[in-house]
């Protein structure tokens, strides 16, 4: 038997007993080290957002996940009880047919995470979890299971820079300081772009710099002072809105970046953004919506993060065990409060 947390609606979370799942032909059974908190999980522990479950329809959750190998399925080649491996999530799974998967953006497909008609996604809040095995990559030793559980953020990242490729020397404003904000400040530094990062607390401010997530920082009710400043009064060649507060920063977005250059929103709006359509007009910019990460970008998260031009372990600033996921959930959600950054549940 497993401990399992099942989510039955918002802040109702409930650790279960249930059998441990035997891998299947092409699957690979997980003992979990690692589950990080997503944003989005945040989202539906204040009932907002698309994710979340409900008290007739409760489920399980937890997509950020790195652990060891337990058990192989039949056919599966390549990897071996005793592993250490991180799992790209389940819900990104495509059908490899439609329009998008096979211009090579199976991440748009457009029966993302269904395997025939079920819908399946990781379940890391749990002792154990299944995975595909072509979804489990081996960590060297180099990568702890802590920063292999942040890949999918780091992923994240990656698909931003992929989609803008700013190249080096250019100066970037990364708004929010939240996880999602300072991974996708490393992954921009990592590939030689100034970064300028704003936020609210200076601790979190004080960590992206620390973090290596930014060249420099500024409070968000600073932010237009130190963008002029910082771009030698040009504007951004790139904003990244990596926190979507609905009536702010995609405005701030516009206000900041260079006339003809690209905003790319990281975070996931709860409510529709307000945005001055016509400062967007004269100044001529173009709005990217970052969606998850495309083919090759979790490998080049796991690449990057082993190499040592991100640093995942400074971003790791809690750790609670399984049975209390409603603490872990409350500390990630009230960040000013708890000072937390990533948040993991080890189970």
């Amino acid at each position: 038997m497993m401990r399992a947390a099942v989510f039955h609606g918002g802040r109702d979370i409930r650790i279960e007993e249930m059998a441990i799942p035997l891998p299947g032909p092409r699957e690979v059974l997980v003992r979990v080290g690692a589950a990080g908190v997503c944003g989005s999980d945040v989202l539906a522990f204040r009932g907002q957002g698309p994710w979340q479950h409900s008290p007739d329809k409760p489920g399980r959750d937890g997509h950020e996940l790195a652990g060891e190998i337990a058990a192989l399925g039949a056919e599966v080649t390549g990897l071996r009880v005793g592993q250490r491996v991180a799992v790209e999530p389940k819900h990104l799974i495509a059908c490899g047919q439609c329009p998008p998967c096979r211009n090579g953006r199976s991440h748009l497909c457009r029966r993302r995470g269904y395997v025939g008609d079920v819908h399946v996604t990781s379940e890391g809040f749990a002792e154990y979890d299944l995975a595909p095995a072509e979804r489990v990559h081996v960590l060297p030793d180099s990568v702890s299971l802590a920063a292999g559980a942040v890949l999918d953020c780091y992923a994240c990242g990656v698909h931003t820079y992929n989609l803008v490729r700013t190249p080096a020397g250019s100066r970037a404003v990364v708004l929010g300081s939240g996880t999602m904000g300072l991974t996708m400040g490393q992954v921009l530094r990592a590939h030689g772009v100034k970064v300028l990062l704003t936020g609210t607390a200076k601790e979190f401010l004080d960590l992206a710099l620390d973090a290596g997530a930014a060249d420099e920082v500024a409070f968000a009710r600073d932010a237009r002072e130190h963008v002029e400043t910082f771009t030698e009064g040009r504007g951004a060649d790139l904003v990244v809105d990596a926190v979507a507060i609905p009536d702010v920063t995609l405005q701030q977005a516009v206000e900041s970046v260079a006339e003809g250059s690209p905003i790319c929103v990281l975070g996931v709006y709860p409510t529709p953004p307000r945005v001055e359509p016509h400062a967007a007009y004269v100044r001529e910019v173009s709005i990217h919506w970052s969606n998850s990460y495309g083919p090759g970008a979790y490998a080049e998260a796991l690449r990057l993060v082993a190499e040592g031009r991100v640093a995942a372990d400074p971003l790791i600033t809690h750790r609670f065990p399984l049975d209390r996921i409603v603490e872990a959930f409350t500390a990630a959600d009230e960040k000013e409060r708890s000072l937390a950054m990533k948040v993991l549940i080890e189970p």
